[in-house]
């Protein structure tokens, strides 16, 4: 049996819910701590996500403008899905769901990065 050639990253459960919750909300930026608490998952799982995600396109990221002492609080790396990588979440979600024989949950078919 061959081998399917992957494309894009590795989706591992973890990843799929990264792309799930950013996919609700698709033009919404997002930040890793934020994520962490909303999927469950610890920040040091979901840091490396987030780098793999941007290093293959799918996201892109920037600092939150403002200085610590204004915003009381360490600034965030801001994470946004580009419009190729809303896109090709949707289609690796997809694939998962039906690789797993779990029937396709509706994902927003709205709204690009």
């Amino acid at each position: 049996m061959g081998k399917r050639r992957q494309t894009g990253p590795r989706i591992t459960l973890p990843t799929a819910m990264v792309l799930r919750l950013m996919l609700d909300n698709p033009a919404a930026d997002y930040y890793g701590f934020a994520l962490a608490e909303a999927s469950g998952f610890p920040s040091g799982t979901i840091y490396p996500i987030l780098a793999r995600l941007e290093a293959a396109g799918w996201l892109a990221s920037y600092w939150e403008e403002g200085e610590p002492a204004e915003l009381e609080r360490p600034r965030r790396r801001m994470y946004k899905l580009t419009g190729s990588g809303a896109l090709a979440a949707r289609e690796a979600l997809t694939t998962t769901q039906r690789l797993l024989g779990i029937q396709p949950a509706a994902l927003p078919q709205t709204g690009t990065a």
